[in-house]
């Protein structure tokens, strides 16, 4: 796919036109009209769209579902919640490596652990870009957003200051805001149960302003809640396939907007939002930071650390910090959400769960951090959360930025190649009965999956929800500490079950998703009640405790 710099349009336009002259001077009127659009649509198709006739490598593209001219499988994708089972189904009939595409977009999907391996791991000096969209990241972003960056020496700047101060030994001083804030929960789950969406949503967004930017959320109703969940609903946006004309014809970008949507002005409104948001959050993280004030914190680690000696500008720092948000806030509330539906659906499972609990932490205690190791159930359970509903609807992004043969099949440059969890966590032959929450299908699976990220056998990996390859989530410790403490908690402190309606039959909760591009599940009722009398006294002789001490950072 060509960049729109690389066109040149008015003698493209020319060549077409004087084409289509010569081929209707001899016609009659009418009929001169119609063979003359006839040329330029097929002429600008041919030089637009990647075809066969002008690369027979791509006859040699993995097998897929059949396309329309110029759309592709737009249709097929663009309902979200059909995604999850249109790509399973294509896996099961076309194979490990599929083929579909969105106007001139290739996407390629990899739907087996090994394909995973062998391209975004063993090959990700090719597989570690992100395509190229006009839309989200040169106008909404302000080519500043570190998620759609292309692979390169930007890329990797930012990137290693994330590793660095994200690893697992960074990522344990802030255990303690993940401890405060869960004991939050608790409290919170004890006087107002039927907000658990919004409590958990408040969690997350709390956790990862703390450890982003050293800012508490206290309530729901906080205005940055308003402010981070506006660049959220942004995001989602521009990440749903096909939600622009411009992203799935990139050569688009070079004609007039109103022809192609007002694209431009809509990102640019969007970036002008987004961009104040994240710079004023930047610009007050500095000035608490030289008064001395600030909270540890990553941004402030990451000011001190005097990223314009790297070239990282305020706007690419403060979108920098910004990218926590959006990748550790409504993904952490999610997973926590879907563990609570699965609970409903599956209540066995939270008995098994609660059992083991009170074997290893007792009735006088909350759970710890040291009792994730003697919690197998548990962490089997977070595992099962993740693989049953990863945080997406469609899969994880990269691009690759050479053309390639994989098991005799062509990959072109510039393709999408999607890692499709839906696919793979779904596969009845390692899964039985995938769409079953079954938590012990991860017993023996011991190890974190920060770990299992990194495993030689890809089809001893825990699942993918992290990602694969050179872009695999940078928070997952983070992440996987913030899922243990609250789940854990919640566990050992309360029941969940079903809504009584009025007729006395339980509510059977929707399992339909939010519209965008994230797992959201739709709000749903249940009951969340405290397990004892004695337990509800612990929790809020833990939360008092919590209060009285304060939040300290280090451990």
């Amino acid at each position: 796919m060509k960049s729109p710099e690389s066109l040149d349009m008015p003698r493209l336009t020319a060549q077409f036109t004087a084409l289509a002259n010569s081929l209707s001077q001899s016609a009659n009127k009418p009929v001169k009209y119609v063979l003359a659009l006839a040329v330029v649509l097929v002429g600008l198709y041919l030089y637009l769209v990647p075809n066969s006739i002008t690369d027979p490598r791509r006859r040699k593209l993995p097998p897929g579902p059949r396309h329309w001219p110029f759309i592709g499988n737009f249709y097929d994708l663009a309902d979200g919640e059909q995604v999850r089972v249109k790509v399973r189904e294509w896996h099961r009939k076309y194979g490990d490596v599929f083929y579909t595409k969105i106007g001139a977009t290739d996407y390629i999907w990899l739907s087996s652990p090994k394909a995973v391996k062998d391209l975004m791991d063993r090959k990700s000096g090719i597989y570690s870009s992100r395509p190229y969209l006009p839309l989200a990241q040169d106008v909404a972003s302000g080519n500043s957003r570190q998620l759609f960056m292309p692979y390169g020496p930007a890329w990797r700047n930012l990137r290693k200051h994330s590793h660095s101060l994200l690893n697992l030994g960074a990522a344990t001083k802030y255990k303690p805001v993940q401890d405060f804030e869960s004991k939050v929960v608790l409290q919170n789950l004890l006087d107002q149960p039927d907000k658990f969406y919004t409590i958990n949503r408040r969690y997350s967004t709390s956790v990862i302003m703390l450890v982003a930017y050293g800012i508490r959320v206290p309530t729901f109703e906080d205005p940055i809640i308003t402010k981070i969940f506006s660049v959220m609903e942004n995001l989602s946006v521009i990440m749903a396939p096909g939600a622009f004309l411009v992203e799935t014809f990139p050569a688009l970008a070079k004609l007039p907007e109103f022809l192609v949507g007002n694209w431009y002005t809509w990102g640019k409104r969007t970036f002008k939002h987004d961009s104040k948001i994240y710079l004023d959050l930047w610009e007050n993280l500095k000035k608490t930071s030289d008064e001395g004030k600030a909270r540890d914190c990553f941004c402030k680690d990451f000011y001190l650390g005097k990223p314009e000696k790297n070239g990282i500008d305020n706007l690419l720092a403060a979108y920098t910090c910004g990218g926590l948000i959006e990748a550790g806030s409504e993904t952490t509330a999610t997973t926590i959400n879907n563990w609570i539906l699965g609970m409903l659906l599956y209540p066995d499972e939270l008995k098994k769960a609660q059992e083991e609990i009170d074997r290893v932490v007792g009735l006088d205690r909350l759970p710890q951090w040291d009792d994730e190791k003697a919690l197998p159930y548990l962490r089997a359970m977070i595992k099962e959360t993740l693989r049953w509903r990863p945080v997406n609807k469609y899969g994880m992004y990269h691009s690759s930025t050479e053309d390639d043969w994989y098991e005799g099949h062509f990959i072109p440059k510039d393709s999408v190649v999607v890692l499709n969890w839906w696919a793979i966590h779904n596969d009845p032959s390692r899964y039985p009965e995938p769409d079953v929450f079954r938590p012990s299908r991860y017993l023996g699976k011991d190890l974190s999956a920060a770990e299992y990220i990194g495993i030689n056998d890809p089809y001893e990996r825990d699942h993918f929800a992290y990602g694969a390859g050179r872009r695999v989530c940078p928070g997952v410790h983070v992440a996987e500490k913030s899922l243990f403490i609250v789940i854990s908690r919640i566990v050992w402190g309360f029941n969940i079950r079903k809504k009584i309606g009025l007729d006395g039959r339980p509510v059977e909760p929707t399992t339909v998703m939010m519209p965008g591009f994230l797992s959201i599940p739709t709000p749903f009722e249940c009951d969340i009640t405290p397990r004892s009398p004695e337990r509800a006294k612990l929790i809020r002789e833990a939360y008092a405790q919590s209060q009285a001490e304060g939040l300290h950072y280090r451990e």
